[in-house]
Formats: C-alpha cells, sequence, structure tokens
C-alpha cells in the first residue's frame, strides 16, 4: 500500500490557485469543518483503528456465548446529546471459534445479546463481510426510545462489533455511515483477505479528475484515518472543506485547469 499522502499538483492548483469559480462557492457557502472534533483511535492489542468524536472510554464485560463467558474490551465515546459512538472487540477461546456452517448462527446470537443487553429489539438485520471475514449488521430499538445500529465481524479468533446508539439517526445519516466505514483492520494477521494495495494518492487524483466531488471527499477520510501526523492532517481538512465546496455548488471545474489530469502525466 502507499502509505505516503501526497496531493496531486492539479488538485492543489484547483482549490488554493485563485480558481474564482470556487471563491464564490465558499464565499457564499462557508462551512466551518477546520477542527474536526473526529480523531483516528488506533488499539494495536485489538488489531484496529477508527475514527472517533474524542477520546474514548476503556470498560471491561463479559460477553455470553455457547462456550461460556468471554472476556469483551469496549471503547466508547458520547457526542453530546447526539449519540454514544462505540467498538468492542473479544478473542475467543479454540473451541468457540465459529465455523464456516455456524458463524451465522453465531452472529444473530450476538446481535439478539446486544438488542437484550438494552432492554431493546431486533428490528432487522444482514449479512455482510469485511475483506471477506463474515460479518453481521443489525437495527435494534432501545427501550429509550434511541435506535441502536451495529456491525459485528468475525476475524480469525477474533470478534468485532462498532456500534451507534442515538436518537437522530436522521440528522447523522452520512456522520454514521463515514463512522462505520472508518474500521480498519491492522497488524496481528487480521488484514483483509486477499485484499489488494490500496493507493489512496491515485484514487484521489482519479476522482478529481473525473469531477466526482462526493468520491474524492471520500478519499479524503480515508486519507485521515491512516494519516497521524497533524499538519497534515490540518491540510487535509483545508483540502476537504474546499472539495465540500464544489460537492455543494455541483460546480464543473473548466478543462484548461486540469491539464495534469491528462492521460500519461
Amino acid at each position: 500500500m502507499n502509505n505516503k499522502i501526497f496531493i496531486p499538483l492539479a488538485i492543489t492548483t484547483v482549490l488554493f490557485g485563485g480558481y474564482f469559480g470556487l471563491e464564490n462557492v465558499q464565499a457564499s457557502q462557508p462551512i466551518q469543518i477546520a477542527q474536526s472534533v473526529w480523531k483516528p483511535f488506533s488499539y494495536t492489542e485489538g488489531g484496529f483503528r477508527i475514527l472517533l468524536p474524542g477520546t474514548p472510554d476503556e470498560q471491561r464485560r463479559t460477553i455470553d456465548t455457547p462456550r461460556g463467558g468471554i472476556p469483551m474490551r469496549i471503547f466508547s465515546v458520547l457526542r453530546g446529546n447526539e449519540a454514544l459512538y462505540g467498538v468492542a472487540y473479544a478473542d475467543l477461546p479454540a473451541n468457540g471459534v465459529p465455523n464456516s456452517r455456524n458463524v451465522n448462527e453465531f452472529l444473530r446470537g450476538e446481535a439478539a445479546s446486544f438488542a437484550e443487553g438494552f432492554g431493546g429489539r431486533l428490528l432487522s438485520q444482514r449479512t455482510i463481510s469485511l475483506g471477506g471475514f463474515p460479518g453481521r449488521e443489525f437495527r435494534v430499538q432501545l427501550s429509550d426510545g434511541r435506535i441502536g445500529i451495529g456491525k459485528s465481524y468475525i476475524v480469525n479468533e477474533r470478534f468485532y462489533q462498532v456500534f451507534v446508539l442515538t436518537g437522530q439517526e436522521r440528522n447523522l445519516t452520512k456522520t454514521i455511515e463515514g463512522f462505520f466505514k472508518s474500521f480498519q483492520l491492522v497488524g496481528n494477521g487480521n488484514s483483509p483477505r486477499n485484499a489488494p494495495p490500496e493507493d489512496l494518492n491515485a484514487q484521489l487524483k482519479q476522482a478529481f479528475c473525473s469531477q466526482n466531488w462526493s468520491q474524492a471527499i471520500k478519499v479524503i477520510d480515508r486519507m485521515l484515518v491512516v494519516e497521524s501526523d497533524a499538519e497534515s492532517r490540518s491540510q487535509l481538512m483545508a483540502y476537504r472543506q474546499r472539495l465540500q465546496g464544489l460537492a455543494s455548488s455541483e460546480s464543473d471545474v473548466p478543462s484548461e485547469l486540469l491539464a495534469d489530469c491528462r492521460v500519461g502525466e
């Protein structure tokens, strides 16, 4: 994977080179995003990283399985009265790792346990995956009126669960989507199976040159997950702000400003 973040010159020129159309967009649609509360959180022992809106609290609980109780570590952040964002993991004993025949049953059981733990009821669930590893997405109606949304995965001998509890789902659709997408496996042999190397720099240039602003923003968000340097993150947030202006206005950049996007250059 190309780990070094490098913004192509064509993008820098258009976004910060005085393009008149973009300046008009920025003037008419001010966006305050320079200091995002969302920061990357990595936990090496757990083999994952994710974006969280602040420093998480850590808890330890026991989850019930057919093979007995298993200790689980939970990291969560309560963002005002908006939502609780969390991620948890547990290492399964050798005799408790589900196989291909019963993994769906295991994940369905954990979704039901999540609902029961909050005195709620399951609304829906479906099969998903993460880099070839089996998973389950579920929605729960909590007893206090909030909605719980979770995604669980079995990665080798480890169980992961990423979740959101909120009473404002309708207003947080994009935020919740970005939160779930930011979850990544790292190290400890937990890399996604058969996942090809990801060149984020090339993906950003492709999205920009095709003037697919929403896709360019998504790539920037993935860059923010892997970039730890504070100055580089600040620059990426500035690029994201400008791209949001273009996306909101549905502006087209004149082709003469995209000379660096030509094939072979």
